[in-house]
């Protein structure tokens, strides 16, 4: 049966349906141009990681404004955002599968509690100045999948048939104003690796996976951000509404994308699971649903949170809090943990939100997600890994991205003489010290205005007993700052002979 086109201030369903798919596209290619662009301000629209961040830090980021108006709007719409604006939901309902599932999952309703557990354990560890759960974070999880997996994938297969195509000598100058012309601007222009990727890559297919066993299933059971926004809905003013001629048919519970219309319940749905998506009115043949103003708080539900989820969240987020403190790591540091320039552990710990906002935004890819260096409590914090690349001398991007400050904004001449670090060379591998070899490439390369790196020659006896003169390296540690170009570019296979750490000596 066809559904009848509800009029609503003079546009049918099918005009406001047409709108919301055209507001889902341009939100994205919004996310994505601030993404490329403005990599600060795109956290501000999460409120969940300014509130966490404004509790675990007791500092107020000049993004929370950003992040009130999104609040001040859901008191209004409810959980709209989930349904017309957010990245995430928006790739989930591109990848609905609703196809191949053969019918409606019978996923008990409790579940949906998990999502404000998971938001409950979030604010309180906050409150233990820990943020380690926002992994969890639908934006965080967009911009660290984009930013360590997707771009530096799309670069890769781009420069694959950029190559392919050079071997046809007609299309090179074609190729190579096209190359110049998307890059920087939306490509980087030199190939950048992450570790980790391939977990981002599958942990995002995973979340879109989950659409196999329920539409939205992410948005259903687990999103902590869906479940802020599910209790600004409670009280928000517009929410959906059935009048008396219902049919009880049944059509507008299998459209819903999340669920919450419930047919033994008259139809009625719960607005702290409604993301407004208003296929609804368009499957109802009676329009006998429409999306009105509320005058009364919405009636709480079983899976909503009360002591229960309280207890559990804030058990969890204690029984972590202290696991994290008694690992090695909380005992003694690892010398391998190399912060942007600025930052202290104590901002990773208790501002950074885990967005990889700073990821994105270094130029070489020196700045990587931890993996064990910063313990449990700092998974996924920034650090740099120099081997992979350095902290560029004339670059202090990462500072002036991050949307909360865990690493501060310093300005050039400061972050210049940061130091993150003190290189120091492992005479065993170093070509001139342990094979008498020359090399001075680490010299070469420090950019310090006074080499941190300097030569002493020496006279030493090769095997075949002859004596040559070679130059070997010395670190001077009052001088060097940690950017690690000298490990980036030894050409040592393998571990550097020249590394930094958060501790140096010969």
């Amino acid at each position: 049966m066809a559904a009848k086109q509800t009029k609503t201030g003079g546009w049918n369903t099918r005009n406001w349906l047409n709108l919301r798919t055209t507001v889902q596209i341009i939100a994205f290619l919004a996310f994505l141009a601030l993404f490329l662009n403005a990599e600060q301000l795109l956290m501000g629209f999460d409120p969940l990681a300014m509130l966490a961040n404004l509790i675990a830090s007791r500092t107020f980021e000049a993004l929370s404004a950003i992040a009130l108006i999104m609040v001040a709007l859901s008191l209004v719409f409810g959980r709209a955002w989930c349904g017309w604006l957010c990245p995430l939901g928006t790739v989930l309902e591109w990848f609905s599968f609703n196809r191949w599932r053969k019918k409606q999952p019978s996923i008990p309703e409790w579940w949906r509690s998990v999502k404000y557990v998971l938001l409950i354990a979030i604010i309180a560890a906050a409150v233990f100045s820990n943020l380690t759960l926002m992994v969890f974070d639908p934006l965080t999880i967009m911009v660290r999948t984009f930013a360590v997996s997707v771009w530096p994938g799309l670069d890769a297969i781009l420069t694959a048939i950029e190559s392919a195509l050079n071997n046809i000598p007609t299309l090179g100058n074609s190729i190579a104003r096209f190359d110049n012309a998307i890059r920087p601007l939306l490509l980087p222009t030199e190939p950048l690796y992450y570790r980790d990727g391939l977990i981002f890559a599958l942990t995002f297919i995973g979340i879109i996976a989950l659409n196999k066993v329920a539409e939205r299933f992410w948005c259903r059971y687990i999103c902590p951000l869906g479940a802020f926004y599910g209790l600004t809905a409670k009280i928000s003013l517009i929410r959906r509404r059935v009048n008396n001629n219902c049919t009880r048919c049944k059509l507008c519970q299998d459209s819903c994308p999340t669920g919450t219309i419930n047919r033994k319940k008259d139809c009625q749905s719960d607005p702290g699971e409604c993301i407004m998506c208003l296929k609804c009115m368009d499957s109802c043949p009676c329009a006998t649903s429409d999306f009105g103003t509320a005058s009364s708080p919405a009636k709480w539900n079983s899976y909503d949170p009360g002591l229960r989820q309280a207890l559990l969240g804030i058990g969890a987020a204690a029984i972590l809090a202290v696991l994290f403190r008694i690992t090695p790591l909380a005992r003694r540091d690892n010398p391998r943990l190399i912060r942007p320039p600025g930052s202290t552990e104590r901002d990773m710990t208790s501002k950074c939100i885990r967005c990889g906002e700073c990821i994105k935004s270094c130029p070489t890819a020196a700045i990587q997600p931890s993996q064990a260096e910063a313990g449990a409590e700092g998974f996924w914090t920034p650090v740099i890994v120099p081997r992979i690349g350095f902290c560029q001398y004339s670059c202090n991007a990462c500072g002036q991205a991050c949307p909360v400050q865990a690493i501060p904004p310093l300005p050039l001449e400061e972050k210049r003489t940061t130091s993150i670090g003190w290189a120091y060379i492992d005479r065993n591998r170093c070509l001139p010290w342990a094979d008498n070899q020359p090399c001075i490439v680490c010299e070469e390369m420090c950019p310090v205005p006074h080499k941190a790196i300097i030569l002493s020659t020496v006279e030493v006896e090769n095997g075949d007993g002859s004596r040559v003169k070679l130059q070997r390296p010395t670190v001077v540690k009052a001088r060097c700052i940690g950017c690690g170009l000298c490990e980036y570019k030894c050409p040592v296979s393998g571990e550097a002979a020249i590394r930094v750490q958060t501790y140096g000596y010969d």
